[in-house]
């Protein structure tokens, strides 16, 4: 069999159906992306429409694009490292904001609505978990592929901070009672069966995230099946 890796959809079926996964993770309110400018994500995860987003920098920013999906916004003020968009914001849409990737680290973010201003976590790491498959775990028998028992790899390497600072923990649980913990490690399945598996991470500053999956490992498969 080929070395599979999770690919971010809610099931995936791997090789003969050897392994599906169903995402339980839900969207962050804030993601921060840097390719070759900073980009942040901003995602209203509430019932409220809010009417604009201020976002306060460590210096002087320059704005290099503001606009939303499925929102309407503006920027209405860039004073003194304080950035204001104003607008509407519904439920279930987003914002992106972006500047120069040299430019100054966001300090705090707020949502705006009538009752004043609503705090956005912006400093907290984001966890992210893919795995690989071994290659020749199946063994043959009677014209049937038996999958357990399986080792499988886990990798948390995709997990970042939006500061920058550097994941000084990862721990990995599982629903079996199992917990190990690094960027990487192996997990040996001796039975079949759903496993909830959880990925935690912390950065310098003691912030946390985790992220749930729901696993589901395959005892065989025959011919198609």
């Amino acid at each position: 069999m080929k070395t599979q890796s999770i690919l971010w959809a809610a099931v995936l079926a791997v090789g003969f159906g050897l392994i599906c996964i169903a995402s339980t993770e839900n969207l962050r309110e804030y993601e921060f992306i840097q390719t070759d400018r900073n980009v942040a994500l901003f995602n209203n995860l509430s019932e409220t429409t809010y009417s604009g987003l201020r976002i306060v920098f460590a210096e002087e920013v320059t704005v290099l694009q503001a606009f939303g999906f499925g929102a309407k916004v503006a920027l209405t003020s860039n004073e003194a490292g304080e950035v204001l968009l104003e607008g509407e914001i519904p439920p279930h849409s987003s914002v992106e904001f972006d500047w120069p990737s040299d430019g100054p680290r966001i300090e705090a973010a707020y949502w705006i609505d009538s009752d004043g201003l609503v705090w956005i976590d912006i400093h907290s790491p984001l966890a992210k978990m893919w795995y690989v498959l071994p290659r020749g775990t199946d063994d043959q028998e009677n014209g049937c592929a038996w999958y357990v028992p399986l080792e499988v790899e886990f990798h948390a390497n995709w997990s970042k901070d939006p500061d920058g600072l550097p994941l000084v923990r990862y721990l990995w649980s599982w629903s079996d009672g199992l917990t190990l913990e690094g960027v990487r490690v192996k997990r040996r399945f001796l039975d079949s069966g759903w496993y909830t598996v959880i990925l935690t991470v912390w950065d310098a500053e003691g912030l946390t995230h985790s992220i749930t999956k729901e696993i589901y490992i395959f005892r065989y498969a025959c011919g198609d099946e």
